[in-house]
């Protein structure tokens, strides 16, 4: 079973994408202007070991990951991150390789600072297809509304987010009526 929600603005998904991509993009929010992530805000991410592997072209963070950059919170068990090989010269002159996608995975939660939060086993952002994929047992929270179900995907470009269900898990939307302005 498939549901398409455009009611919820999951600016928590949203914002994990600008957490860990390294360009400024923009998102909307309900009933709020829309707002810029710098991409001049430095990412800071704790964990308790760090694995380069330049041939693989892939960072490992394990152990009580913990990732913060503008008001958003990243913890997770593991998180991978893919980088192309290309890298490309910034207005500076350094170097930076483009991140291919990131894949978060162990009790992974997303907390926003507007108190949006995220939950899911596992999350994977494919810059390419500006798309986030949560999965295992995914839960997103905004305010008083909730959805879950056996598989979440939102895609960033389009506003849009297919809930799934699954052969034990049906998609469950818990949402509450919104007060209109002015009356």
């Amino acid at each position: 079973m498939r549901i398409l929600l455009s009611i919820f603005s999951f600016s928590v998904i949203i914002s994990f994408v600008f957490l860990l991509s390294s360009h400024t993009n923009s998102f909307s929010q309900e009933n709020k202007a829309s707002k810029k992530i710098s991409s001049e805000s430095p990412i800071v991410i704790h964990s308790n070991t760090l694995e380069l592997d330049q041939q693989k072209r892939l960072i490992v963070f394990e152990g009580q990951v913990n990732a913060r950059r503008e008001g958003m919170v990243v913890d997770c068990q593991k998180m991978i991150v893919y980088y192309r090989n290309n890298p490309t010269k910034n207005e500076s002159g350094v170097e930076s390789s483009r991140i291919d996608k990131i894949i978060a995975l162990g009790n992974v939660t997303i907390n926003s600072s507007d108190g949006s939060m995220a939950r899911a086993g596992r999350a994977v952002f494919y810059q390419n297809e500006e798309k986030i994929v949560l999965t295992e047992n995914p839960f997103v929270k905004q305010g008083p509304d909730f959805v879950e179900g056996h598989r979440i995907i939102i895609f960033l470009n389009e506003n849009r987010s297919i809930i799934e269900g699954g052969e034990t898990k049906r998609v469950k939307a818990t949402i509450f009526p919104k007060e209109e302005k002015g009356k």
